[in-house]
């Protein structure tokens, strides 16, 4: 029989001092805001699953990442945990809002595993191009049929600071399944999830001193997408960002904007796919092949400083 894995990403909780910031920052973003009970459910348009839970703490904190799994494997699952010496439980944790399995991983963040199939990516259509010397796009303005509001599509990775950085990495893949596909040698395992064609990683671990919120990024349409919501995040004042340029591995167009606290959330697009023919290496390469004047917070030591607190 085989064991079971996590299919895909489906989001993460976050704690953090006050509800309003996180309310503003992440509707300028282009996320929908909801309320359940004392907790804000946040996703991108069209999402059926809460790709954010923000709930209140007295310090900026990740609260847990939930996954998906195939209906119809909790309980294998429950047991492949339980083998592992992990406690399960199938009610949410203060703060957790999200139906299915939960249980502590060996560091003490709190996982989530939703037995639900991840929403299908709406195709969005783009303009006609003139790229690359074709002539597809003729007596047209483009510039004033651009959708410039287009939110984003989905949550499509997450990244967290952890210390025994190698022995989380085997119990991300061996207990939960997911699979490295890359890493920056000493700095990040890149991890992804599911079956056939699918994007080089959701999931990743930055070498760190202790567990942390780093990054969530959101997949954008086109680079014109990904313009746009800078600018967005620019206009209302959320001024401090890093970008536009092309990462290296993975090779996704990218723009960062720091978060209230400290952290960052990303447009990408243009991902890498993969498929089972893909092999894992170790690359030393900096984190991206074109952009904005090298920035060693993005890295070097500890990558964008893990302004969490200790446990």
């Amino acid at each position: 029989m085989n064991e079971p894995k996590v299919s895909g990403l489906c989001g993460y909780g976050l704690e953090v001092p006050e509800l309003a910031v996180a309310q503003r920052f992440y509707q300028t973003f282009g996320l929908q805001v909801r309320s359940s009970g004392s907790a804000l459910l946040l996703a991108c348009p069209g999402r059926g699953d809460a790709e954010i839970v923000v709930t209140t703490a007295r310090e900026k904190r990740l609260h847990h990442v939930s996954f998906f799994i195939a209906p119809g494997t909790e309980s294998a699952f429950a047991d492949k945990l339980r083998r592992a010496g992990l406690d399960v439980a199938e009610s949410a944790p203060p703060g957790g809002a999200r139906d299915g399995l939960w249980f502590r991983d060996p560091w003490g963040t709190w996982i989530n595993l939703n037995p639900a199939p991840a929403s299908a990516v709406q195709v969005v259509e783009l303009p006609a191009s003139n790229l690359g010397g074709r002539t597809e796009r003729v007596d047209v303005n483009l510039w004033q049929k651009l959708d410039k509001q287009r939110p984003p599509m989905r949550i499509g990775h997450l990244l967290i600071f952890t210390h025994e950085w190698e022995k989380a990495e085997a119990f991300f893949t061996g207990v939960l399944g997911l699979r490295t596909t890359d890493r920056a040698k000493g700095k990040v395992a890149f991890m992804a999830a599911g079956e056939g064609v699918i994007d080089h990683h959701c999931f990743g671990l930055i070498n760190g001193t202790h567990r942390g919120f780093q990054h969530a990024s959101f997949q954008v349409a086109s680079f014109d997408d990904l313009g746009y919501g800078a600018w967005r995040m620019r206009a209302a004042g959320y001024r401090d960002a890093f970008g536009p340029g092309r990462h290296a591995i993975a090779s996704n167009l990218f723009h960062y904007t720091r978060d209230p606290w400290g952290s960052w959330v990303e447009y990408y697009a243009d991902m890498d796919k993969i498929s089972e023919r893909w092999h894992c290496r170790d690359w030393e390469s900096l984190p991206y092949t074109w952009g904005p004047e090298w920035s060693p917070e993005f890295w070097s030591g500890e990558m964008n400083a893990n302004l969490e607190p200790r446990s």
